[in-house]
């Protein structure tokens, strides 16, 4: 079953050189051209192509943004799987060599400090508020579709689930990223959805945690509750739970635009122009230079450790 199995497959266009990650709809690869030392990633659709994301994938592409991963070619064929005999259809974006955030945010290493926050954070801002502007709602931000280039600039990425329309009503998403009204089976605002998943990856970005993250509600017992339960239930011990959980630090500006990003009245919850705009954000230029090489060399160091646990 193709939808099941690793592709193998060969291309006269393109070198295959590693496999980069698996999806249950697709598989994508490193690849680098036959004639010359150009590389990319090349998107292999295993079931349920619909050639909405290319068409995403193209307009964000004439923005030419540094925020958004670039569309190279979409191809019916070329590719050739399943013992080389059937032909699949592919999407070929700008390689991102040092991977997803969700890497560097795994193995326990944590969340990101405050002004370092900011400054990623904003970035993936940046990048979504292109999206909405063109009329394109994510549906499924999170920090594994966020993408870092060679010198760790974020990048948005995975357009698979993307839409032109606003107004939808079908299921999709990540948990612990997801509106909580995407799983209502009713008409939902896709602009609004993609916030409270903004919200969530900010969250990610500043502790390591998600919302689905169980934590200990008390220090003599074994009692836990989600992130996302302590928000749904406006449990007014949620930050003293947090630093009981050795989440400390967060400023009263974080905790204030997280709540209000994840707030369960999608109306409630504020626009990338407003948020960009918030007090949380108040590093300048002068600021943003400096943590600009703070974020590069903590991702090194990052990737250091990482590379030393493989």
């Amino acid at each position: 079953d193709i939808a099941k199995t690793r592709l193998r497959f060969k291309s006269d266009k393109y070198i295959i050189k590693k496999e980069l990650g698996v999806g249950a709809f697709s598989i994508v690869y490193q690849v680098k051209e036959r004639t010359n030392e150009n590389e990319y990633a090349a998107k292999i659709i295993k079931v349920g192509f619909k050639f909405d994301e290319v068409k995403v994938s193209q307009a964000l592409s004439s923005s030419n943004s540094p925020y958004i991963i670039k569309f190279k070619e979409f191809s019916q064929g070329d590719i050739k799987v399943k013992n080389n005999v059937e032909f699949r259809p592919y999407i070929l974006y700008e390689l991102c060599p040092k991977g997803s955030l969700e890497k560097y945010l795994s193995y326990g290493l944590g969340g990101f400090d405050e002004n370092q926050s900011k400054f990623i954070f904003s970035d993936i801002l940046k990048g979504i508020q292109i999206c909405h502007k063109k009329g394109i709602c994510h549906r499924d931000i999170k920090a594994e579709n966020i993408f870092l280039d060679s010198e760790f600039n974020v990048k948005i990425g995975d357009f698979g689930f993307s839409s032109f329309n606003s107004i939808l009503d079908r299921d999709c998403g990540t948990r612990g990223y997801k509106a909580p009204e995407v799983t209502d089976d009713k008409e939902y605002d896709g602009m609004k959805a993609d916030i409270y998943s903004l919200g969530g990856l900010l969250l990610s970005i500043r502790t390591g945690k998600i919302l689905s993250t169980e934590l200990k509600i008390c220090p003599k017992e074994n009692k836990k509750k989600s992130i996302y339960d302590l928000v749904k239930d406006k449990d007014e011990r949620i930050w003293e739970i947090f630093e009981i959980n050795g989440i400390t630090g967060l400023s009263d500006e974080f905790k204030s635009l997280f709540l209000r990003m994840v707030s369960l009245n999608p109306t409630e919850r504020p626009s990338i122009d407003s948020i960009l705009q918030d007090k949380w954000f108040n590093l300048s230029e002068e600021e943003r230079k400096k943590v600009a090489e703070e974020v590069r060399n903590e991702f090194i160091d990052r990737e250091e450790t990482l590379s030393a646990l493989d």
